[in-house]
């Protein structure tokens, strides 16, 4: 292996590298606390995102641009939250053609929970990181991903 290869060593891990790793410990770590009330990161997400936006019609389409995920990603966390109960598929209010997601009350009661993991993850960042690094990476990691998400689409 060359030493200065900037994929493969541990010293001085390129960027990408860097964000890589931090990904799977985050989600490692929302999965762990998430499996306590039976969720995924995805599912848990869907919650959240239905919960808030209770007064318009959500769709699956709208759930997989939001989370950027594909469509048989996005399925299959539905068919599980339909088959737990949480969240039901019911016509379109404007277009019959389509099916919009709605949380049951099971799901709902989920909502406090949910809300608590994310904010109790957030809290840990805010006692690792200085106010000045948060607001740092508030900055450049949306713009990161924006410009990197042009070279996909």
């Amino acid at each position: 292996m060359e030493k200065n290869n900037i994929v493969l060593t541990t010293e001085n891990l390129s960027v990408s590298r860097l964000i890589h790793n931090l990904d799977k410990i985050e989600l490692s770590l929302l999965n762990n606390k998430l499996k306590d009330i039976g969720l995924s990161n995805i599912q848990a997400l869907v919650i959240i995102y239905l919960s808030d936006n209770i007064n318009q019609e959500v769709f699956q389409k709208n759930l997989e641009k939001e989370f950027g995920v594909t469509n048989p990603t996005m399925t299959v966390s539905l068919k599980s939250m339909q088959a737990k109960g949480l969240i039901v598929k019911e016509k379109s209010k404007v277009d019959g053609r389509y099916y919009r997601l709605v949380l049951t009350t099971k799901g709902k009661n989920l909502y406090p929970k949910c809300i608590s993991i994310y904010t109790e993850i957030d809290a840990l960042h805010r006692t690792i990181l200085s106010k000045e690094e948060i607001e740092f990476l508030s900055q450049i990691l949306p713009k990161l991903t924006a410009t990197l998400k042009e070279r996909i689409d």
